[in-house]
């Protein structure tokens, strides 16, 4: 993104409020956006893997105190907020970024499943991919990707973003999405593994039922039938139709006879 403009209304969408924010800015590129994040936070964090943007960066991003700079692959990097945590102590988190559109969903899961510190999560994604992560239940758009961003927080499309908005200009359009971490959780961590294994295994098959999409990770189709009837869902729906609150019944009820978690 190179309209300022644009990038000043993006980075206070990231960051709602000034003050003690701690940022990890994740595909931080050039740091057009890292220095529009660094006027609105306490302290950035920037990953970015390719170091022949160096001497970009230098002239981009002179003269900010606070800014850390971090040459590495995200994917590579701690992304639980557990050591930025411990480092800023006093802060909230906020993750963001304009992410890379290929790293998107292994970034999103990797935050999402296992629980993080983080407060906030925000990121410009592809338009498609920010409709499935707000996607409602019941419609084409809701998936496993859906799923744990609603499990975890209060998701938001933000803004719409036009290619021309980017150089070099990229065949889709994107959006920049926000999610509100939620403070408490509905299951515990052991049933968040469970809610992980039948989400992979239903939506893996996601034009099969419950019952058949299920039937390979339960240790009997009749006690899968069971246990799905008795927590008041219909065996023969379709995942996509069931809900987060559907979720986690289901994986409160299967959690007995499922053969891994």
């Amino acid at each position: 993104m190179i309209d300022p403009a644009l990038l000043q209304v993006v980075a206070r969408l990231m960051i709602p409020s000034e003050g003690q924010w701690a940022a990890l800015e994740i595909g931080a590129g050039i740091g057009t956006l890292t220095r529009e994040l660094a006027a609105r936070a306490g302290w950035v964090y920037a990953i970015e893997m390719d170091r022949d943007l160096a001497p970009a960066v230098a002239t981009t991003c002179a003269g900010i105190a606070n800014l850390t700079w971090i040459w590495t692959d995200a994917l590579d990097y701690d992304l639980s907020g557990s050591a930025l945590s411990q480092e800023r102590p006093d802060a909230s988190l906020v993750l963001c970024g304009n992410l890379p559109y290929y790293l998107t969903s292994d970034i999103l899961y990797n935050v999402l499943v296992e629980r993080t510190r983080w407060s906030r999560i925000s990121f410009v994604v592809q338009e498609e991919v920010g409709e499935r992560m707000a996607g409602p239940p019941g419609t084409r758009d809701f998936g496993r990707l859906s799923l744990w961003c609603q499990y975890r927080s209060r998701v938001s499309i933000e803004r719409r973003i036009s290619r021309g908005s980017f150089v070099p200009r990229p065949n889709v359009g994107s959006c920049l999405v926000a999610l509100e971490v939620k403070p408490s959780f509905p299951l515990s961590a052991e049933e968040e593994r469970v809610l992980d294994v039948v989400s992979r295994a239903a939506f893996s098959k996601r034009r099969k039922t419950l019952l058949n999409g299920l039937r390979d990770i339960a240790v009997d189709r009749d006690a899968l039938s069971s246990a799905l009837t008795q927590s008041g869902i219909d065996p023969e729906e379709r995942p996509e139709d069931l809900g987060v609150d559907g979720f986690v019944r289901l994986a409160k009820a299967v959690q007995p006879i499922i053969r891994e978690a």
